[in-house]
C-alpha cells in the first residue's frame, strides 16, 4: 500500500500541557500514572503496563534510547539526561514547530516554565486560557453574582493582547456538554451553593447553571473577537461522565447565531464519537476536530482507525493534530512518530481508492499537521 510522505511536514502540536520539573518517577508506579487516565491504585501496576499503547511507547523509546526493551532498562537511560536535556533532545527529535499549552493542567509550580520549553525544543510556544479556572477563582474573589461577570467580562475583553491564542473548556468535565440558558433567579441560586463550597474549603465549578451561564459570556467575546475555543470531549478520566461529552450535545451553542464568529475545536477526535464530531466540522463552517496520538492511550490500529474515521467524513481543511502530551516529553514525542505514521497510511489509502490524488494528500497532511493550525492560532 502506497504511503504519502510526510515526515518532513514540521508539526503543530495545537493541544498539548506543560514539562514536569521533575521528570524522574520514584517508582514504576509513579512511571506508569503518565500512561493511564484512571485514579484508582489497582490500574498502576501491571494492569497499565498491560494496554497496548504502553507496550509501544516503550518499544519506541528502547529503540531511542538504545537500550533494552524493559521498563527499568529505560528508566535508567532516561535519568543519565539531566531533565532539560531530556526535554530538549526528545523535542527537537519530534520536529515540532509551535507547541499550544494548555495552562489549566498541571499546576504552574509543578511545571517547567513554558519560555523555557520554546527554547529547548526549538519551537514557538503559545497559551491556551482554561476558563473553568478562571472562573473559580472570580467567585472565590467576588461575593456576588454580578461581580463576576464583570470581572469575567473585564478578564476576557482583550484575549490575545492577555497573551492566550485560544480559550480552552472543561464543561465536559464538570456537568456535560449540554450546555443551556438559565433564568437569571436560577444562576444566582447556583452562585450562592458554590459560594458555601468555598466556606467548607474548596471549589469545583459543577453548578450547571452557574458555569453555562459564565460560559455564554466568555462564547460573546471569543465570538466577537474571532478566538478559538477548544472542547474537551469524549475520552477521559473518571471524573467524565461519556456519556453527555459527545459532542452532539454542543448544537444548540453552535446553531446559536451570535456564536458563529468564534471557532469550535472538538478535541480528542471526541474517542469513541469521532464520527459525530467529524460530522460536525463537516456541516458547520466554524467546528474543526482535533486528532490527538498521544491521549487517549490508543493501540496503533485503533488510532488509524479513528484517523479512518475523520478523514472519510469530515473535509482535511477542517482536521488538526495534537498530542495532549502531559509532563514527559516522551509522550510530545512519540505522538509525533505516530501521528505522521498513520496519517502518512491513512492519507495513501485514499490515493490508492481513488478518493485522493498524491498532491492533494499531501496538501492535506501539510494543512492537518501544521497549516489549519496556524491560521487558527495566528503562528
Amino acid at each position: 500500500m502506497e504511503t504519502i510522505d510526510v515526515d518532513e511536514i514540521p508539526i503543530i502540536d495545537q493541544h498539548c500541557h506543560g514539562f514536569y520539573r521533575r521528570q524522574q518517577p520514584d517508582d514504576l508506579t509513579g512511571w506508569h500514572r503518565h500512561f493511564t487516565e484512571s485514579a484508582d491504585p489497582s490500574m498502576l501496576g501491571e494492569l497499565a503496563s498491560s494496554s497496548l499503547s504502553y507496550a509501544r511507547v516503550v518499544r519506541r523509546m528502547a529503540e531511542f534510547f538504545d537500550c533494552p526493551p524493559t521498563e527499568e532498562a529505560i528508566l535508567l537511560a532516561r535519568s543519565r539526561q539531566a531533565p532539560m536535556d531530556l526535554i530538549q533532545t526528545l523535542l527537537r527529535a519530534a520536529r515540532i514547530d509551535a507547541l499550544v499549552i494548555d495552562t489549566g493542567y498541571p499546576a504552574v509550580d509543578q511545571l517547567i516554565p513554558n519560555r523555557e520549553i520554546g527554547e529547548l525544543g526549538a519551537c514557538r510556544v503559545v497559551e491556551l486560557l482554561r476558563l473553568e479556572i478562571l472562573m473559580q477563582q472570580l467567585i472565590m474573589l467576588y461575593d456576588q453574582l454580578s461581580e463576576v461577570i464583570l470581572a469575567l467580562e473585564a478578564a476576557l475583553r482583550d484575549i490575545r493582547g492577555s497573551g492566550y491564542a485560544g480559550l480552552k473548556s472543561i464543561v465536559a468535565y464538570r456537568t456535560g456538554l449540554n450546555i443551556g440558558w438559565w433564568d437569571r433567579s436560577q444562576a444566582e441560586e447556583a452562585f450562592a451553593l458554590a459560594r458555601k463550597s468555598i466556606a467548607r474549603g474548596s471549589l469545583r465549578l459543577a453548578h450547571k447553571p452557574l458555569l453555562d451561564t459564565l460560559l455564554h459570556i466568555a462564547f460573546r467575546e471569543a465570538a466577537r473577537q474571532e478566538v478559538p475555543v477548544q472542547f474537551h470531549t469524549g475520552y477521559g478520566d473518571t471524573d467524565v461522565d461519556l456519556l453527555l461529552a459527545n459532542p452532539l450535545y454542543l448544537r444548540p451553542v453552535l446553531e446559536h447565531q451570535p456564536y458563529r464568529g468564534m471557532t469550535v475545536v472538538l478535541l480528542h477526535e471526541c474517542y469513541p464519537y469521532t464520527r459525530e464530531g467529524a460530522y460536525l466540522a463537516a456541516v458547520y463552517p466554524q467546528v474543526f476536530l482535533d486528532l490527538s496520538y498521544g491521549i487517549p492511550f490508543l493501540s496503533y490500529t485503533e488510532m488509524a482507525s479513528f484517523t479512518r474515521a475523520a478523514v472519510g467524513v469530515a473535509p482535511l481543511l477542517k482536521l488538526v493534530y495534537s498530542s495532549d502530551a502531559v509532563g514527559i516529553p516522551e509522550l510530545h514525542w512519540a505522538s509525533t512518530l505516530d501521528g505522521r505514521r498513520i496519517l502518512g497510511q491513512v492519507l495513501g489509502e485514499a490515493v490508492a481508492s481513488g478518493d485522493l490524488t498524491p498532491a492533494r494528500a499531501e496538501a492535506g497532511a501539510r494543512a492537518i499537521l501544521h497549516d489549519t493550525a496556524a491560521r487558527l492560532y495566528r503562528l
